[in-house]
């Protein structure tokens, strides 16, 4: 299990007892979540550094500097890393050497989350109102979609894109949901409902029917991902309160996971949305979880806490 935190650590520790088994401090703050590939991780921080580390021993492999802090998510893909900056660049590293491929240097405002690729394509959005596809080998732009506002804060850049049947969906503090087309970015539809005021929280089911999505009035909803504009199909059953955590919903087993502002993890049935059960870990937001050995999970909170549930 790897973890960073904002005094600059990645830390591993053993899943099977939370035992420590090395640390690595960086220059500065992280907000990277790490993410790992065989023997290596790659994580960024705010010391304006990409770092790859060993996994076993935590020894730093190579390290590549932006021009400005890094707050954003990296993923690795067929031996390569991809990461967006804060600094109007997207790039692209060899994973084995830290050398660059390609380098998009045209991201309107800065990049928070981690890329989806799908296709050869990536997919990401900036804190500049704009969302991007990008080739996957050569960097080149393949689309982008603006909203068209022009306040930065309805940007689509917290939520994690979810594609399915060519069709990428996302969402953001503007309570809209976007359709586009995987291949062209053309909207497909685009919704704002002021009944459903849905935020940057979303995911997509098993089977890939449903998009799931939480309203700022705590509701926790399915929709279809083939209708022709936002058609609710799915409604869990118990209203989790105000809510604006931007944490991915998931749905693992039957279950569906959704993470709040306020420290807890809710656990609903897929097949009637009824409550399975629900576990507080803290008074604060709950980070994206982790899932491994079929029934097991890990939950992390912006306080600090670690905790290893049997769900």
């Amino acid at each position: 299990m790897i973890i960073s935190n904002t005094a600059g650590w990645v830390k591993a520790y053993r899943l099977k007892n939370g035992k420590q088994l090395w640390a690595t401090k960086t220059g500065g703050k992280i907000y990277s979540t790490p993410y790992a590939d065989g023997n290596y991780i790659v994580v960024a921080s705010t010391d304006k550094y990409l770092y790859c580390l060993d996994k076993n021993t935590g020894k730093i492999n190579w390290k590549v500097k932006a021009a400005k802090p890094i707050v954003a998510s990296p993923v690795i893909n067929n031996g390569r890393v991809f990461c967006g900056g804060s600094d109007g660049h997207f790039r692209c590293y060899d994973l084995a050497s830290g050398s660059l491929m390609w380098d998009f240097a045209d991201v309107k405002g800065f990049v928070v989350t981690r890329p989806l690729i799908k296709s050869g394509k990536i997919y990401f959005g900036g804190w500049g109102n704009y969302f991007y596809a990008l080739n996957e080998q050569t960097g080149a732009l393949v689309w982008n979609w603006t909203n068209g506002s022009a306040n930065r804060m309805f940007s689509p850049a917290s939520c994690v894109p979810v594609i399915t049947g060519n069709r990428v969906f996302i969402v953001a503090p503007d309570r809209y949901m976007t359709c586009l087309n995987a291949t062209t970015g053309a909207v497909i539809w685009r919704k704002g409902d002021p009944k459903i005021r849905i935020r940057e929280a979303m995911g997509v089911s098993a089977d890939s029917t449903l998009i799931y999505g939480k309203t700022m009035q705590g509701e926790v909803l399915g929709f279809s991902t083939k209708a022709d504009s936002m058609e609710v199909k799915w409604n869990a059953k118990r209203n989790i309160g105000y809510d604006i955590s931007p944490s991915l919903i998931e749905e693992h087993r039957g279950l569906v996971f959704t993470l709040s502002n306020s420290g807890n993890i809710y656990a609903f049935k897929r097949e009637d949305g009824s409550l399975a059960w629900v576990h507080k870990l803290s008074n604060c937001l709950v980070n994206p979880l982790s899932f491994f050995d079929e029934d097991k999970l890990i939950g992390t909170t912006m306080d600090g806490k670690i905790v290893c549930l049997k769900y």
